[in-house]
């Protein structure tokens, strides 16, 4: 019997250990700070690449809901590795022949104060 009171002794023990714990981890939470990691430049081009399949695939959604989703963790994924997010335009040029060509660029230019040397 003796046996069985220190072993639950020993699970009060823990169980105050864990609301210790739990405790920390609250007084923690109002502190969270989003990491961000540097990688070398390959891994980098990799985290674009995959990060521009992930917006192309939100494009494609059915659900809206699922399309935002993904930009979401895209975005996430772009903050904690310290990749820049910009958004583009899509103009459709045709030439001559008729032939159309999509052009993507920049919203606001490929200069910040390209729209202010036009006026």
């Amino acid at each position: 019997m003796n046996n069985d009171n220190n072993d639950n002794n020993d699970n009060d023990d823990n169980d105050d250990n864990n609301d210790h714990e739990d405790n920390e981890d609250d007084d923690d939470s109002s502190e969270t700070v989003t990491p961000v990691y540097i990688v070398d430049d390959d891994t980098e081009e990799l985290l674009m690449t995959a990060l521009n399949c992930m917006i192309t695939l939100a494009d494609a959604q059915i659900d809206p809901i699922s399309g935002d989703s993904l930009v979401a963790i895209a975005d996430e994924i772009a903050l904690r590795f310290a990749i820049e997010r910009f958004e583009v335009e899509e103009t459709i040029h045709t030439d001559d022949n008729g032939v159309e060509e999509i052009i993507f660029k920049p919203k606001g230019g490929i200069l910040p104060d390209a729209d202010t040397e036009e006026e």
